[in-house]
C-alpha cells in the first residue's frame, strides 16, 4: 500500500575510488554502461572494493561478473561478497528479497535477463523499501555513441525511474590509461557531476593487469 515517509538527511554511499565524480547512495538505482572490458572490470571490482566493511556486497547476474581473486589483488577481503546467479526477471526479483537492508547490490548483464518495465519498477520498489545501493550494469557488444538516450532505453527499459545514468570508457596511450565517462543523469546532490569526465587511472589499472 502506498505511503509517505520522512527521508533521511544524511545517507551513506559508495565511491569506486576517490577521484570518481559522484557517489552511489542508499536508496538509489544507477544504470551504468561500460563500453569496453577494462572499464567493466575496473568499475565493478573497485565499486565492490570501495564498499564500507559494515555493508555486504551482493552481485547477481546470468554469468560471472566479479572475481574474488581480483578483489584480493585490490586489498579487499572477498568474504563480504555474496554472488548469485539469476536467469530471468522473476528469479532476479526473488533474489532481491534475500538482500539485507542498506547493502550494495550490483546486477550484471541486466539486459540479458530480458527485463520489462515492470521488472525495473519491481527493482525500484525493493531498493526503496530496503534502502539498497543498486547498480544495474552492462557491457554491450555494440553501443551507439550517437544515441545515448536510445541506448539507455534499450538496455534499461525504463531509465526515467533510475537515479543516475553513466557511460564508461577506457583508453590508453603510451602505457598510460584514462577512464572517460559521461554522466547523463545524477541525483540532485550530485548534479554538479553531470557531463563528461576524464580521469587518469594508471595506479588503478596496474593490479588488474598484473603490474601492481
Amino acid at each position: 500500500m502506498p505511503g509517505f515517509f520522512q527521508p533521511a538527511i544524511e545517507t551513506s554511499g559508495v565511491k569506486p575510488f576517490e577521484d570518481f565524480p559522484m557517489e552511489f547512495s542508499e536508496g538509489t538505482i544507477s544504470g551504468v554502461i561500460s563500453t569496453d572490458e577494462l572499464a567493466s572490470v575496473l568499475f565493478v571490482h573497485y565499486l565492490a572494493a570501495g564498499c564500507p566493511d559494515d555493508k555486504k556486497v551482493y552481485v547477481v547476474a546470468p554469468g560471472r561478473l566479479v572475481s574474488p581473486k581480483t578483489l584480493s589483488l585490490l586489498g579487499t577481503d572477498p568474504s563480504k561478497l555474496l554472488i548469485g546467479s539469476v536467469y530471468s526477471p522473476d528469479e532476479l526479483i526473488s533474489a532481491l528479497e534475500l538482500v539485507e537492508e542498506g547493502s550494495l547490490l550490483i546486477v550484471g548483464n541486466f539486459p540479458a535477463l530480458n527485463p520489462s518495465s515492470e521488472t525495473v519498477l519491481g527493482i525500484r520498489k525493493v531498493v526503496d523499501d530496503k534502502g539498497l545501493i543498486a547498480v544495474l550494469h552492462h557491457s554491450p557488444v555494440a553501443f551507439n555513441e550517437l544515441d545515448h538516450p536510445g541506448e539507455f532505453t534499450r538496455l534499461f527499459k525504463l531509465p526515467e525511474v533510475l537515479d543516475a545514468l553513466l557511460i564508461l570508457r577506457t583508453n590508453s596511450y603510451r602505457g598510460h590509461y584514462r577512464l572517460n565517462m559521461t554522466i547523463s543523469k545524477a541525483p540532485p546532490e550530485w548534479v554538479s557531476s553531470l557531463g563528461d569526465h576524464s580521469i587518469p587511472i594508471d595506479g588503478l589499472v596496474k593490479p588488474l593487469l598484473g603490474k601492481g
